[in-house]
């Protein structure tokens, strides 16, 4: 499988410390590093906010505000993205020939890992 350099997903898989890692060389590690790097990074984006919320408001307020303040955010912000994405980009987005979704799940079904080969 043919990944390029400038996608979402090869950024995700190359942020953070990795001096000590080569790239991934095959799809099923490049697949679940992808997802717990999101996982990782949205975690700590969350405690972030989380400081932030609770070093600016009163120390008082109760922290069912907090839940109520996530909860509101996390229906609302991912809808505006979507919105406003599709209205810079002019419509909804076409699928490309290969998704690394899909293709984890082929080779998940056929019991194999393909090669990863990086291109610019």
């Amino acid at each position: 499988m043919k990944i390029k350099r400038s996608s979402w997903h090869y950024k995700i898989n190359m942020l953070g410390p990795d001096t000590y890692e080569r790239y991934p060389d095959n799809l099923c590690f490049y697949f679940w590093r992808c997802v717990f790097r999101l996982l990782f990074w949205a975690f700590v984006v969350l405690i972030i906010g989380f400081i932030a919320y609770a070093y600016f408001t009163d120390p008082f307020l109760t922290p069912i505000t907090i839940i109520i303040f996530f909860f509101i955010l996390s229906g609302v912000l991912p809808v505006l993205a979507i919105y406003f994405l599709r209205k810079k980009i002019g419509g909804p987005p076409k699928m490309p020939g290969e998704n690394i979704l899909f293709e984890y799940l082929q080779a998940k079904k056929n019991k194999i890992c393909p090669l990863i080969e990086y291109v610019d």
